[in-house]
């Protein structure tokens, strides 16, 4: 299948995002949508080091500032990626099996593999712990650093809600309700914090749950199911902004969810001819930034549906992440000012300086006595220019002298 290479900006998107992308194939690269040349790609890792292992899996802030990225690959290595200075911090290999999630949590780099075991990367040994096989995915929540959210194949990996303090359980999900006396499959490919919370989740079995972690209640309070056999959806990715979930699924683009009433959707998203595989929302809303497996990368207006901008990236992106540029450059901006501020002038007690004193004392004292005075302006009749005081001639006299 031949894929074209057409990009297009919408002349209305003129807000100043930059764009990090990780492809199938372990290449990490920026994409400055605000620039002259809106589609030009920067390679941020060596493209001579890369392997057929070095997949990325999980991209994710590391900070609330958003100046560093966490990035996991399937051959287990996370690298730690400073984007001010947009170099690398460290790198280092860790696990078994292909990262499935990152995040901080009380400084330390938390580490999930696919065969379910979580390290929280500390000094001088790491803890370890597993939360079971199938792992598929897992969050830190935004609001609360010691809380992490798991989910993955099979019912041993339904939603669960762990303390990373304690490395014990504080809410697990149930499964709906039975059909036909059968346990219903669960597939949750993505997990996100809605809030401290409220969990949502999507799975490749065409549903997307909300589970509310304080009642009671385990089973999900808002859910949406495909139940059209024409409409068969497989969801492949999340993303929560507020009081809305956008989804990504594997054949029909992107979809927005209202978790107040999610019995249907409220927005499509089109111009996918692939599986989605990452899907952000930007800081004010506004946004969503998507990947996908026909190689482009995409901006949609998350209420008005309308694709606003779409860059063909040669390999199959797998991860995106959207900042605003803005953003990206507070902590140099607040960081020279801060030096700026650092700066102060004492003076004496008797509210002098002493090295301006000193300065002042060895220059030299002008006489005004010898100083030159000011040349006077001539008159105009003192002139050697002679042309300057002729006269002009009228009409009638040059007549008569041509005569």
């Amino acid at each position: 299948m031949k894929y074209a290479s057409v990009n297009a900006k919408c002349p209305s998107y003129t807000d100043s995002h930059t764009l990090y992308v990780g492809a199938h194939t372990g290449s990490f690269k920026r994409i400055h949508v605000h620039d002259d040349d809106p589609f030009r790609q920067v390679n941020l890792q060596p493209i001579e080091l890369l392997t057929k292992t070095s997949k990325i899996t999980c991209m994710e802030f590391g900070n609330v500032d958003r100046t560093e990225i966490l990035i996991g690959r399937s051959n287990r290595c996370v690298k730690v990626f400073d984007c001010s200075k947009e170099e690398s911090i460290s790198n280092f290999e860790i696990g078994t099996d292909e990262v499935v999630g990152l995040g901080r949590s009380n400084g330390c780099i938390v580490v999930g593999s696919a065969n379910g075991m979580v390290q929280i990367v500390k000094y001088p040994e790491p803890v370890k712990f597993s939360v079971g096989e199938n792992l598929f995915r897992l969050r830190l929540c935004p609001e609360d650093e010691t809380r992490m959210v798991t989910g993955g194949k099979l019912l041993k990996q339904i939603i669960k809600l762990w303390d990373l303090e304690t490395q014990k359980v504080l809410f697990m999900a149930k499964n709906v309700k039975k059909v036909l006396e059968l346990e219903q499959h669960v597939w949750d490919n993505d997990v996100v914090f809605v809030d401290r919370n409220l969990i949502a989740a999507c799975s490749r079995h065409g549903y997307v749950r909300l589970y509310d972690t304080r009642g009671p209640a385990r089973r999900p309070v808002q859910d949406f199911t495909s139940s059209d056999p024409d409409d068969q959806l497989a969801f492949s990715c999340l993303a929560s902004h507020g009081d809305y979930l956008y989804a990504g699924t594997t054949t029909f683009g992107a979809r927005a969810f209202d978790i107040r009433r999610m019995k249907n959707h409220i927005h499509v998203y089109k111009g996918f001819t692939g599986t989605v595989t990452s899907i952000r929302v930007d800081s004010s809303g506004n946004h969503l930034f998507t990947g996908c497996l026909d190689r482009y990368v995409r901006v949609h207006h998350a209420h008005r549906t309308a694709l606003e901008y779409r860059c063909y990236v040669k390999s199959k992106p797998t991860q995106v992440l959207g900042i605003e540029f803005k953003e990206h450059q507070a902590s140099t901006n607040q960081a020279e000012v801060n030096s700026d501020d650092d700066i102060q002038i004492v003076a004496n007690e008797e509210g002098s300086d002493p090295e301006y004193d000193e300065m002042f004392s060895k220059m030299k004292t002008v006489n005004e006595s010898k100083a030159k005075t000011p040349m006077k302006r001539k008159s105009i009749s003192s002139t050697k220019n002679p042309e300057d005081n002729v006269r002009p001639v009228s009409h009638k006299k040059v007549k008569n002298l041509s005569m």
